[in-house]
């Protein structure tokens, strides 16, 4: 009778505490995998936005340093370009403001984003 006694005054986890446990661990875990996820996303999204101004940069850099005789007034094309398994559509603008200025505009947009530089160029 005493050995009965015994293992009633024991205490240990009961049933409900066990499953509050467990859903609180599986909360937590569930909100870790979550956050996570989001961190891969924006992770690729700055990836992808600093890839777009590379590529904008990159053109821009070469337009500027274009003779000025050379640049087409009015003008406008686009390219495709892949780079770092993305790819990439830029467009390139080229607008007369006066005889001895021209404004241009590169624009690299992705599935997600787009980055825009304009810049004024003169030959004075």
């Amino acid at each position: 009778m005493k050995r009965h006694r015994d293992l009633k005054n024991t205490r240990g986890f009961t049933l409900v505490e066990v499953a509050v446990a467990i859903a609180i661990i599986g909360m937590v875990f569930t909100s870790l995998g979550a956050l996570f996820a989001r961190s891969l996303y924006t992770t690729k999204l700055s990836a992808e936005i600093t890839t777009a101004t590379i590529l904008a940069q990159e053109k821009m850099e070469e337009l500027k340093n274009k003779p000025f005789e050379s640049l087409y007034r009015n003008d406008f094309w686009e390219e495709s370009v892949e780079l770092n398994d993305m790819k990439f559509t830029r467009y390139i603008l080229i607008q007369k403001v006066d005889d001895n200025l021209v404004k241009i505009v590169v624009e690299v947009k992705s599935k997600n984003n787009a980055v825009r530089l304009v810049t004024l160029r003169g030959d004075f």
